[in-house]
């Protein structure tokens, strides 16, 4: 290969040292968010950076998806300032737009969930992980929710983190007593989760970091405010007030109050849809990102003087 650019921690490692290895002459690798964080021990987050410095003497060039990841690479010595760019993260805004949607075909949808048309649901789109995406904090705080919109049903699209520690099972809603009001999706393809988003009166992720959430993009392109938790990549993505909630990790009574707020305030969540849709406009169109990969990719060729292909014209 001329090129080879790697993806989250473990290929990022393993990728990296193998093209290194086999003298490759292009490494690249997209940050998707360190897997250490300030909830970590002292010694296995040191232990985390070590693998990440090793990882990054692989590299050509470091791409981030969040600013805050950059600015801990530099810190933390895990590379130079120079080694490490802002990349960001994007998706395909003609998918996840609600325009394409009629009243007629969501409430039809809402009807084959068995939803009822006055039902506030609030949604939950990824990997059911107890810590790593918070999973039981939003149980604890749907308890609470309940307790004061008996009707809300929450929307949940993922499966068990199978093979990790903290992964859970839907059944654990039943310790809860939220096993009437939780409605169970699994994994459902990328064409379905607009529709999906199109129903939701709230997206919700407590998760203790990201990258930059694709959820959290695609509920914001869909016009959906969200409550996130307030930690690195979720800030990349919330502005608090303006198109959505952010909230402390691991305090599952904020992130009822969060919920009900929006729940209660429908001319605020109004407006935070509204605001959501205008910032995925601005900052998340997945053209941009492409762009800034291919740029990428060109100035790693010419500066180890190799050809650059000619890209073809559109459509072919």
């Amino acid at each position: 290969f001329t090129i080879v650019h790697t993806h989250t921690p473990k290929p990022g490692l393993f990728g990296q040292l193998a093209a290194k290895m086999a003298g490759v002459p292009i490494i690249i690798n997209t940050v998707h968010g360190y897997f250490f964080h300030d909830n970590m021990s002292p010694l296995t987050r040191r232990f985390y950076i070590t693998l990440e410095k090793v990882a990054s003497l692989c590299s050509s060039t470091i791409l981030s998806q969040n600013k805050e990841d950059m600015q801990t690479a530099i810190s933390e010595k895990i590379c130079s300032p120079t080694k490490i760019q802002l990349l960001g993260n994007g998706i395909d805004l003609d998918q996840f737009n609600s325009q394409r949607y009629s009243a007629a075909e969501v409430i039809s949808y809402r009807q084959q969930l068995g939803l009822a048309d006055n039902t506030r649901v609030v949604g939950f789109v990824g990997r059911l992980a107890a810590r790593r995406k918070g999973f039981l904090d939003l149980l604890v705080a749907g308890q609470k929710v309940v307790a004061q919109f008996p009707d809300t049903r929450f929307l949940i699209v993922g499966s068990a983190d199978s093979g990790k520690e903290d992964a859970v099972e839907p059944c654990i809603v039943e310790k809860y007593d939220l096993a009437d009001h939780c409605l169970f999706l699994g994994h459902r393809p990328n064409v379905e989760l607009p529709l999906l988003y199109r129903l939701m009166n709230v997206l919700v992720l407590p998760s203790i970091f990201e990258g930059v959430p694709r959820v959290v993009m695609e509920a914001a392109a869909m016009g959906v405010p969200a409550v996130v938790t307030d930690v690195k990549g979720n800030r990349e993505v919330v502005e608090s007030h303006r198109n959505g909630l952010l909230v402390p990790y691991g305090k599952p009574e904020k992130l009822a109050q969060a919920i009900i707020e929006l729940l209660t305030d429908r001319e605020l969540a109004r407006y935070m849809g509204n605001e959501a849709r205008k910032i995925a406009q601005e900052r998340f169109d997945e053209q941009l990102v492409f762009e800034k990969v291919k740029a990428e990719y060109a100035r790693m060729l010419r500066e180890k003087g190799l050809p650059v292909p000619i890209p073809r014209n559109a459509g072919e």
